[in-house]
């Protein structure tokens, strides 16, 4: 029996089929570059000073911004076909600013529970509100101009000072979609406050403590009550099935659970402070309970700068022109002025003392906006003028600051991966005639100075 010959096409048949899988991946990735090439999401800010506050400074830099992020960072960088281009030569690109201490958004009214002088249960993101004019419930999150217009694009928000223990604070961005996607860290820290402040007369039925003792006292035996709760949780974590049916599990208690995260390091203690004496007790209880802490405000943190470096305590210093002005309320008094010292930045800096400046400003409330943000980095600029570095006083606004909020991995510098918040300036950033051009957040400009960028 012959054999039946094969139809010529049979033959090549499977080289059709390559050549038409060929065909159809070369449409593809011509679609794609063409898509790529629509894409204007994707910015290149190309031509400027490039300060990425990772180590190096970049002329005739390029960064590259897609999806909310960087994407590249660098002097030779290949810019996507397509990408929008924003020519920034003769100009400054580098991270947002971060201020690390602010009531920003919220009532001004509103940052202390003045019925009692503990509450770490209370969370400022509860109180924060962007959302429509003046808090009036219009739809969509409000674009706050004028803290924008200083270039900050991250803020630490957290409650008042006037309670021992005032609540969880929060890390968010200054402009956003939704709560989700401005919300860096939330808790970031439980703050406090040893000194005056906590001293005042408080609501109707409650009684602040009168001397620095009783707030010493108030803070060890919340620690404590922290401590035993903790370990009542994990005895009955570690009860049988049977003995667990038994007996009911401990009741829940929303302060000492927020507690027990700084007893487990989850998030550190910030402890408003400004004296020697003050400073010296919030040292001794963290270290007493084993747990992180932030010193904020800090006058006097100079004359305990070694210890302080020792330690690993950061600082969190306030506006340096005008350093009695915190939280909206003057605390100046005689010794507290005593206190001050001009070169207390760079005696910390000296001593190896990670510090970060915050604004203690509001915004967004009934007595006006962020002005007092707004201004970091003049703020930062004066710090120059009594021994601190550019470099160090640049740092405290951006990565000091980041890394003291637990969110450098986010935000803080230019490098690859991380957010996409970036600012653009028509001179050096500490130049007091500089002006910020344009802001980033996200990626996505929020901000445009009228007469700056074309």
């Amino acid at each position: 029996m012959m054999p039946i010959p094969r139809k010529k096409t049979d033959h090549f048949r499977p080289v059709g089929v390559v050549l038409a899988a060929i065909i159809c991946v070369a449409v593809l990735v011509l679609s794609l570059q063409f898509i790529q090439a629509q894409d204007r999401s994707i910015i290149a800010i190309k031509g400027g000073t490039v300060l990425t506050m990772a180590g190096d400074t970049i002329e005739d830099g390029t960064v590259v911004m897609w999806e909310g992020k960087i994407a590249a960072v660098g002097k030779q960088v290949s810019i996507p076909d397509g990408a929008k281009i924003i020519d920034a030569s003769g100009k400054f690109v580098m991270p947002g600013i971060i201020d690390a201490m602010t009531y920003y958004g919220i009532r001004p009214f509103g940052l202390n529970d003045r019925d009692n002088p503990v509450t770490p249960e209370n969370k400022v993101i509860s109180a924060y509100y962007p959302f429509g004019k003046m808090m009036h419930g219009e739809k969509g999150i409000v674009k706050d101009n004028e803290i924008l217009s200083g270039g900050v694009t991250t803020v630490y928000i957290a409650p008042g000072d006037q309670q021992v223990i005032g609540g969880q604070g929060a890390v968010v961005k200054t402009y956003g979609v939704d709560y989700q996607t401005f919300t860096l860290r939330e808790p970031a820290a439980i703050d406090m406050c040893i000194g005056d402040p906590p001293k005042q007369p408080m609501g109707m039925g409650a009684k602040p403590p009168v001397t620095r003792m009783g707030i010493a006292t108030l803070l060890r035996k919340t620690l404590l009550g922290a401590q035993q709760f903790d370990q009542k949780i994990k005895d009955f974590a570690q009860k049988s099935g049977d003995e667990k049916g038994k007996t009911a599990p401990p009741p829940r208690n929303l302060g000492m659970e927020a507690m027990v995260k700084l007893l487990n390091r989850d998030i550190p203690a910030r402890i408003e402070s400004d004296f020697v004496d003050d400073i010296r007790t919030a040292i001794r209880i963290c270290d007493e309970f084993d747990i992180d802490l932030i010193i904020d405000s800090g006058l006097g943190a100079y004359k305990v700068k070694e210890v302080l470096a020792e330690k690993n305590i950061p600082v969190v210093l306030g506006t340096p022109t005008h350093p009695f002005v915190q939280g909206g309320e003057v605390s100046m008094t005689p010794d507290l002025y005593r206190e001050m010292d001009d070169y207390n930045a760079a005696k910390l800096l000296k001593a190896g003392v990670k510090l970060a400046l915050g604004s203690f400003g509001f915004g967004f409330g009934g007595f006006g906006y962020a002005t007092q943000g707004r201004w970091l980095l003049i703020e930062a600029a004066y710090l120059t003028g009594y021994d601190v570095s550019d470099e160090d006083a640049l740092k405290m606004i951006t990565i000091n600051a980041a890394q003291i909020l637990g969110v450098e991995n986010r935000v803080g510098s230019l490098e690859k991966g991380k957010d996409a918040d970036v600012i653009i300036l028509n001179g050096y950033p500490l130049d007091i005639k500089t002006w910020v051009d344009q802001v980033f957040i996200d990626g996505k400009s929020v901000y445009t100075r009228e007469g700056g960028l074309k």
